[in-house]
């Protein structure tokens, strides 16, 4: 149990950043965060410098050195989940946000999580939407607007309810949690594998109690090139994201029956949608696809119908995709 002082002391808010090359965007991403000024004695910014090779950690001291609220970390480089986690064993906020250096967050990101929090008491988990920002054009990052904050008793009802309309969003900085929470069911994220929010959010949301869901646009994504469609190698994408689904198949198999069927079809999406994305009929990825996969999963006609095209053909399958795009 806490002494009296430290529940005293005890930021609202830790937002967890980890920092690897860079050294072009962090001052951006930190001056956002500190422009929360409702809540600036109320939060700690931890930078983590992931080993960066670039001055992203000379910058993190800097920023540390200039305020109070930012603590600087430097670790030999383990890649995002690692740095992560590295934060998680170190904040001391009630709640948790995981924000990437190369992105910004609105100037009342923590005021409207704080009146929910007001409004719905102790809560596991808040979901907050984003926009894709390419310097072109914003998209939002939920397929689906709300339009009013919404409340589930728990993390399996977020979630059958976001499989069922195809509205997931995994992305982790989309996110805040509880940190109490975490650390109860001992919840990190998987280190050394790409996709780890694909694995973390719905792991961590079976075992969530109370959701609650905003309908602001509090997160900005900024687009780079090193995606997975730009990049020439995506054999470790494949496959890490590949593995993912399966042991979230296992996990499915545990769930009540609507659950259950939904998740899987979810599951379904992710995996036809990477056959997509890597273009999956190239030789040198034909040998990562199990088509037995597939089977049995389609809770949906759409579905029912890209399984059957792709078990026929995939470079078909990947055609046809394009097309439908286009419409």
């Amino acid at each position: 149990m806490k002494d009296r002082e430290e529940l005293v002391n005890q930021p609202k808010f830790s937002i967890i950043v980890p920092a690897y090359k860079v050294e072009d965007y962090l001052q951006a991403c930190v001056d956002s965060l500190l422009a929360q000024e409702e809540y600036e004695d109320q939060m700690e910014i931890l930078l983590i410098d992931d080993g960066s090779p670039d001055r992203s950690g000379e910058l993190c001291d800097r920023l540390s050195e200039a305020y109070e609220q930012i603590k600087a970390f430097h670790k030999p480089n383990g890649g995002l989940s690692s740095a992560r986690n590295y934060g998680l064993d170190r904040v001391a906020g009630e709640y948790v946000l995981f924000v990437d250096s190369d992105d910004v967050i609105e100037p009342d990101t923590l005021k409207k999580i704080a009146e929910a929090l007001d409004q719905f008491g102790e809560v596991d988990a808040v979901f907050f939407d984003g926009v894709e920002d390419d310097d072109v054009h914003q998209d939002p990052m939920r397929r689906v607007p709300l339009e009013q904050v919404q409340c589930a008793d728990n993390g399996k009802q977020y979630l059958l309810e976001h499989f069922r309309d195809r509205n997931l969003n995994v992305e982790a900085c989309l996110y805040a949690y509880r940190r109490a929470f975490l650390n109860e069911h001992d919840l990190r994220f998987r280190e050394g594998i790409l996709h780890e929010d694909v694995e973390f959010t719905p792991r961590i949301m079976m075992q969530c109690g109370k959701v609650v869901e905003l309908p602001d646009r509090l997160y900005h994504y900024l687009v780079r090139e090193n995606s997975i469609s730009t990049q020439k190698n995506k054999e470790k994408n494949i496959r890490d994201l590949f593995q993912t689904l399966r042991e979230q198949d296992q996990m499915a198999e545990q769930q009540e029956p609507e659950l259950k069927k939904w998740m899987k079809n979810a599951i379904l999406d992710s995996y036809l949608n990477m056959i997509q994305t890597a273009r999956m009929y190239q030789k040198q990825y034909r040998k990562l696809l199990d088509k037995r996969f597939l089977l049995g999963k389609a809770a949906t006609n759409w579905n029912r119908f890209r399984v059957l095209v792709c078990l026929i053909n995939v470079r078909l399958y990947c055609f046809m995709n394009d097309c439908y795009k286009k419409l």
